[in-house]
């Protein structure tokens, strides 16, 4: 598969942002805690202290069958205990090429879908990137659809997941999942609004 070409998120890239101090508060291998310390375009003076939550970039896809139909995945959420369904997403280790993220997405439909683009006509659609929490925290997921996809394997997601099924649907009964608050989580959230942008429903 060719790797399409993308923006990659920087942060500070607008002009008028710097960091004056930064102290760590916590770290450990999935996340950080930072007092920052910000001048910022609208307070250039002043100083603005803030507590930021480091966290890895992520990836978020939409995979879609031949037939038109989306996969979901059922997966237990710890921290809100609860089973939500969501498109397939995962952390990246390597945000610095485009070519490593696609590989972490390509994955991701793997170990929790048991999805592979077909192997022809197969094509990964980046679609920007979002925030799923950016007045508490740095991470940002890239989105992408995938179409079309077929079936390889069953899920085999890392130890600390647990996918409890997969689900196809038509672009219809997405619609009617989020109405009906089925859907909760900001990275399907997301998706499905950048899909609509796009006019790919």
């Amino acid at each position: 598969m060719q790797v399409p070409d993308f923006d990659l998120f920087h942060p500070g890239a607008e002009p008028g942002w710097q960091i004056v101090a930064s102290e760590r508060k916590f770290d450990n291998p999935h996340v950080s805690v930072d007092l920052n310390h910000y001048l910022t375009p609208g307070r250039p003076d002043k100083p603005q202290p803030w507590m930021v939550v480091g966290r890895k970039a992520a990836v978020a896809v939409a995979p879609r069958l031949v037939d038109g139909r989306f996969v979901l995945i059922a997966q237990e959420r710890l921290p809100v205990r609860q089973t939500m369904w969501e498109f397939p997403a995962g952390q990246i280790d390597d945000e610095t090429h485009c070519e490593s993220i696609v590989t972490t997405v390509l994955n991701e439909l793997r170990e929790e879908a048991g999805l592979a683009l077909a192997p022809e006509a197969g094509k990964l659609t980046p679609l920007g990137w979002f925030f799923p929490s950016q007045g508490f925290t740095d991470e940002h997921v890239y989105l992408f659809h995938a179409e079309p996809v077929c079936v390889v394997s069953q899920p085999e997601p890392e130890g600390s997941e647990h996918i409890s099924s997969v689900r196809f649907v038509s672009a219809g009964e997405l619609r009617r999942m989020i109405a009906e608050n089925e859907i909760t989580n900001a990275l399907s959230l997301a998706l499905f609004a950048r899909m609509a942008a796009k006019g790919l429903l």
